[in-house]
């Protein structure tokens, strides 16, 4: 009978404090009231996001001009190397023979040459003594003529000479001309020997530029059989393997076989890529030489923008998730490319690691890009959230005490505002529409009392 009593007693107890509370408590649960933030002066940023792969100033392919078995492979994959750093070495055997071989069909080449230029001398000569026999004829035919007509005028003034006189004179001249005719022919034939003779050490000096460049290709060949880094670079892949044969790059229309990449990475850059609807922002802090090469574009870029032109971007890696990087944009290609698995038009813009860590950024790291295109500095600035919308008016609500005799527990008063920037956390304020002015320390409402939503929302 007790148990009953006591569980009566505490039972109403219970509910005399419930009543006490209901009527004259006002409580409202935490989910119900409101949330406030500040109003402040600071900067603001907006900044384009892009993604890009972080990748080497240039990537070398390394082939080999010889041909031959792999017998030395002194570096592999991730192996710093500078210029002169032994990279492989191929067996010589094959190479040697290939330019001794060049060697002796130089000799040769040279040795018909200097045959050619004897044989332009012998003609040159032989074209001397033609005209010295065209010339010797000549004069006996002037003889032989002034004879003949000698024999022939005494003839038939005086009858002194017999007709074998005159028959021997006439022969002597007819033999005369035959073999002056015949040393002029013998003169035409020096004279297009010496053409053919000169046309054939022509050849040959041909023959022997092309047996030289021959041997120069040999020699090359020979040298390549121990491949040097020309560059300081990173080994990034390795292509062949001790004892393995290898096809040089003089022998076939592939340029021969790739034996290696390295990675030139005496500077780093990415390749992000924005897309389309971000295009022309970006455009706006390029600078004007990483402007793309269209007609009329950089002309266009007016000068009161070319201060804001420096380019200046901040990248963010997963592999130093606390650290940020600083880079500049290097060139803007305006040729787009539709993003794979999707109708986005993307643009590359080419951005070059500036910062004095760039060493810690591994090669092939996913690189997340900020561009920032609109900054507002030293702006007065208010939560994103406390910008509301009331009567169709944008604006805050601001934090005033409750008007005095009213029954309500939060005073509050709308200010309409212009405003410019937001980067999601901080909206900018241009300018308060009123007379009640937004000072920096005061208090808005991120989110309103629950009878002033509910106020809105019948509105």
């Amino acid at each position: 009978m007790k148990k009953w009593i006591l569980a009566l007693g505490v039972a109403g107890l219970i509910a005399g404090v419930w009543y006490y509370i209901r009527t004259n408590v006002r409580y409202t649960p935490i989910w119900f009231q409101p949330k406030y933030g500040e109003v402040t002066r600071g900067d603001i940023t907006v900044p384009i996001s892009a993604a890009g792969l972080i990748e080497p100033n240039q990537r070398i392919e390394v082939k080999s001009k010889a041909s031959g078995e792999v017998i030395e492979l002194p570096v592999d994959e991730g192996r710093y190397v500078r210029p002169g750093t032994v990279l492989l070495v191929l067996k010589r055997d094959d190479e040697q023979r290939r330019y001794d071989s060049a060697s002796a069909e130089l000799e040769r080449a040279q040795a018909m040459l200097e045959q050619a230029r004897a044989a332009v001398l012998k003609a040159e000569a032989n074209i001397k003594s033609a005209e010295a026999d065209v010339e010797r004829l000549e004069a006996e035919c002037r003889s032989s003529e002034f004879d003949l007509n000698k024999v022939l005028e005494l003839r038939q003034k005086t009858g002194d000479y017999t007709e074998q006189e005159l028959v021997t004179a006439r022969a002597r001249h007819e033999s005369n001309l035959a073999a002056l005719k015949k040393a002029r022919a013998l003169l035409e034939i020096a004279r297009v020997d010496a053409i053919n003779a000169r046309h054939t050490v022509a050849v040959q000096e041909a023959a022997v530029r092309i047996a030289e460049t021959e041997l120069g290709n040999a020699r090359e060949r020979l040298d390549e059989t121990t491949i040097v880094a020309k560059h300081e670079a990173i080994v990034t892949d390795v292509r062949v393997k001790i004892s393995e044969v290898i096809q040089g790059g003089l022998n076939t229309i592939t340029g021969g076989t790739p034996v290696m990449y390295l990675a030139d990475v005496s500077r780093k850059k990415v390749v992000a890529r924005v897309d389309e609807s971000d295009y022309g922002r970006v455009l706006k802090i390029t600078p004007p030489t990483a402007l793309p090469e269209m007609p009329g574009l950089k002309e266009a870029d007016p000068a009161k923008e070319s201060s804001q032109r420096e380019g200046r971007v901040r990248l963010t890696v997963d592999a130093f998730p606390e650290e940020h990087f600083e880079g500049v944009i290097e060139r803007v290609e305006p040729q787009g490319r539709l993003s794979a698995g999707s109708a986005v038009i993307q643009y590359n813009v080419h951005v070059v690691i500036t910062d004095s860590r760039a060493y810690k950024l591994p090669l092939g790291a996913q690189a997340q890009v900020e561009f920032t295109v609109e900054r507002a500095i030293s702006a007065l600035r208010v939560p994103a959230e406390a910008v509301k919308t009331h009567q169709g008016q944008r604006g805050v609500w601001v934090e005033v005490p409750p008007p005095h005799g009213s029954n309500e527990r939060w005073g509050k008063k709308f200010l309409p505002c212009r405003f410019g920037i937001t980067d999601g956390e901080y909206t900018q304020v241009i300018e308060v529409l009123g007379d009640t002015p937004l000072k920096e320390g005061m208090r808005v409402y991120t989110k309103l009392p629950v009878e002033q939503q509910e106020l809105e929302e019948k509105k």
